[in-house]
């Protein structure tokens, strides 16, 4: 979590797995220091280079309906857009973004970053995600 660049990421997974740890993944490569929101190139990067090397990979990344089917035609096991930047406490601030990307996957969406109250988890459970991440 918090890489900044594809290398960053694939460097973190390859040295977590040599220490013992299993092959999943969370990739979040955080393209804004401020927002902490996701860098979609890196992500996707860093994504293709880590499932190449047999890693399971769970991408955060924004409610961007294309970037999600790019990362699950690339083989990715789940998707996680996030519902609002990390640490706001926001909500679901794009429902109509989420739900396409819930609707058009057939991988589990796993909403990430965002979720400020027990109902806002319900209400993406609501929508169809597969889970959420608090």
């Amino acid at each position: 979590a918090g890489a900044k660049t594809a290398e960053e990421a694939v460097r973190t997974a390859k040295l977590a797995k040599a220490s013992g740890l299993c092959d999943m993944i969370k990739v979040e490569v955080i393209g804004c220091q401020k927002t902490l929101l996701p860098d979609p190139i890196e992500t996707l990067k860093a994504s293709e280079e880590l499932l190449k090397e047999g890693f399971t990979v769970l991408p955060y990344t924004s409610d961007d309906v294309l970037l999600a089917r790019r990362l699950e035609e690339l083989g990715c096991h789940a998707i996680m857009p996030g519902a609002s930047p990390i640490g706001s406490g926001q909500g679901i601030i794009n429902p109509l973004n989420l739900s396409f990307i819930i609707e058009q996957t057939s991988v589990p969406v796993i909403i990430d970053a965002g979720i400020g109250t027990p109902s806002d988890a319900a209400i993406a459970m609501e929508m169809g995600a597969s889970g959420v991440l608090l």
